[in-house]
């Protein structure tokens, strides 16, 4: 998932409750907490977007095995290896 570093985006102050150890050694590592959520949300985010392209797609992946099983892979039929 990509996220437009060329302009400014809006930022929202939110409530958020975590592990108070987690936090504590996070700040003892000079973490940004902010940063981590959002690398967190992105990584959440893009994990998603995977997965839905996956299910979207599941039915070309079944066609395309389905072919291969009948017909062989499409590199035989021209003697390539790859």
């Amino acid at each position: 998932m990509q996220i437009n570093q060329n302009r400014p985006l809006a930022r929202k102050s939110v409530n958020l409750s975590a592990n108070v150890d987690l936090i504590n050694r996070v700040r003892s590592e000079k973490g940004n907490l902010s940063a981590l959520l959002e690398k967190s949300m992105i990584e959440f985010l893009s994990e998603r977007q995977l997965a839905k392209w996956k299910e979207e797609s599941r039915a070309s992946f079944d066609s395309y095995n389905s072919m291969i099983e009948e017909r062989g892979l499409l590199t035989e039929d021209i003697g390539l290896l790859l």
